[in-house]
């Protein structure tokens, strides 16, 4: 099979494997010379002493001779594009569902082969017994599905890649030399092997569980047996034959129709097309009615096989047959970030509710404005903070803007960090007095004597009351002491802040928090 790329204009497929397995050789070497039949056709034809240029461009013949011609090779082409269609439509539909069979039979195999391989028992003491079975399954594997592919295609002796038998008994090689189905006879032998090491305690599961790698088997075979349909039963010889003896004669015709119909150099222009697309269509059907074979457009059964048997020889690799290691950290794994494939980009997840992600931290950090509103009360209030960071290395430095509606929550980036993507989250975040607790950075880089004496951690919100009820602080936590001077609140809040605050009016309850990273 050539494997192509049609690429966004498909332009260069036209002028590529013109000799392998190009149509457009075949139909030319029946287009030309009826092309040339065609031009000699219409010259002797033409009027005696007729000008070259009324002979080639002007109809010399009776209006109704040449509009009968001309309808009658109309219709007649018409009907052989109609048959030709046909055949090559169920040419195509051979070809499609028999590398579809084929794939499935493959699949069904190896379902089977791996679910073995999985159910083979890891006892130390059975350890030789075990390699022992899944080196003879693996070459019986890799002998099946040659000896499959051999029976599809039109020669039934077409050689293959298999792994090597040596080990395997001659007397039961020379028996499946013997054998008229050879598939049947290795099937058979898997599947009494499988019964026989359930029994000495190699496939150590239960008979229903086995029982799912007999019914795979059995399911490939099927499939199997459905594509030997397409290379048994060849596409019905009367239709071949006679669609085969109306392109021979309508070959034959489109010479001297064509001549009557319309003048020498149209003539020659109208069996050249009509005769190159119908052969085109013709070769087109034979190319692909027996898919099974070694020509160009044929499916590819040898990568298949070469495949097969990459696929068995991995599964006998001891790493394949271990489970990863995985090394489980709660605090980064259980936030379920997302990563490119091939690690070029990370993506951080929607944070959860009363959980601030990393992405909004940095933020704050690299220079945006912060409004916490907290829609929890009739007195919810909204302080504004604004945080500005000169360089990597200074603090960051906040100011009171005044106050904002509630129920909103927003951060409107700047052009400090432009690496930072969009997004928005719904966030809730539960007030319990009418002073709005402060933000997770505003007691984070507060003294621990502000904070309460509780830790920080990743996800808290920013209220300690709730966060002296989680299970990393509940063991931790202090009795919180009092806040030094007038001018600091309960959570680290400035004075000016708070009563800036509670001076706005009462407002209803407002809507879930809204962030917005820019």
């Amino acid at each position: 099979m050539i494997d192509y790329r049609a690429g966004n204009w498909g332009f260069h497929v036209a002028f590529t494997h013109c000799i392998g397995g190009s149509l457009v050789p075949k139909a030319l070497t029946m287009a030309i010379p009826n092309a040339i039949l065609t031009f000699f056709i219409a010259t002797l034809l033409q009027k005696p002493g007729a000008d070259e240029f009324e002979a080639g461009i002007v109809t010399v013949f009776h209006p109704d001779t040449a509009g009968a011609a001309g309808m009658a090779m109309t219709a007649f082409t018409a009907v052989m594009t109609f048959v030709l269609y046909n055949r090559s439509s169920i040419a195509y539909d051979r070809w499609w569902e028999g590398g579809t069979l084929l794939q499935k039979t493959r699949g069904e195999w190896f379902n089977a082969y791996s679910s073995i391989m999985a159910f083979t028992s890891t006892k130390p003491e059975l350890e030789p017994q075990v390699t022992e079975y899944q080196h003879l399954l693996a070459r019986l594997m890799s002998l099946l599905m040659c000896c499959g592919l051999q029976q599809v295609s039109p020669n039934r002796d077409r050689p293959f890649e298999i792994i090597d038998l040596e080990g395997i008994d001659p007397e039961s090689l020379d028996f499946l030399n013997t054998a008229p189905d050879k598939v049947e006879i290795i099937l058979q032998w898997i599947q009494r092997s499988m019964v026989l090491h359930a029994q000495t305690g190699v496939l150590p599961v239960a008979p229903p569980i086995l029982s799912r790698a007999f019914q795979e088997f059995s399911r490939g075979i099927v499939n199997l047996q459905n594509a030997r349909k397409i290379a048994d039963f060849p596409y019905p010889y009367p239709l071949a034959q006679i669609s085969m003896v109306l392109q021979m004669l309508h070959w034959l015709m489109t010479p001297l129709g064509a001549a009557l119909a319309v003048p020498r150099f149209w003539a020659v222009l109208a069996s050249f097309f009509s005769i190159f697309v119908l052969w085109c269509i013709h070769f087109n059907a034979i190319e692909l009615e027996f898919p099974f074979g070694s020509r160009a457009n044929d499916l590819p059964m040898v990568q298949l096989q070469q495949e097969w048997n990459e696929s068995i020889r991995t599964l006998l690799d001891k790493r394949a047959t271990k489970p990863p290691l995985f090394d489980y950290q709660p605090d980064f794994h259980d936030d379920l970030n997302m990563a490119m494939s091939d690690a070029s980009e990370y993506k951080r997840p929607k944070k959860k509710a009363g959980r601030q992600s990393l992405r909004s931290r940095a933020s704050i950090r690299t220079g945006h404005s912060v409004r916490i509103n907290h829609p929890k009360g009739a007195n919810a209030k909204s302080v504004v903070f604004r945080t500005r960071q000169t360089s990597e290395d200074s603090a960051p430095t906040r100011q009171v803007l005044g106050e904002q509606m509630p129920g909103e929550r927003e951060i409107s980036g700047s052009s400090t960090a432009p690496a930072l993507k969009s997004e928005t989250e719904d966030v809730r975040v539960p007030a319990t007095s009418s002073t709005a607790p402060a933000p997770v950075e505003e007691i984070q880089s507060s003294s621990p004597e502000q904070r309460g004496g509780l830790e920080l951690h990743p996800g808290d919100t920013a209220d300690p009351d709730d966060r002296i009820n989680s299970p990393r602080n509940r063991q931790t936590a202090q009795p919180t002491a009092q806040s030094e001077g007038a001018g600091q609140s309960r959570a680290g809040i400035p004075a000016s802040a708070t009563s800036m605050a509670s001076s706005s009016p009462p407002v209803p309850r407002g809507d879930p928090l809204h962030v917005h990273n820019v």
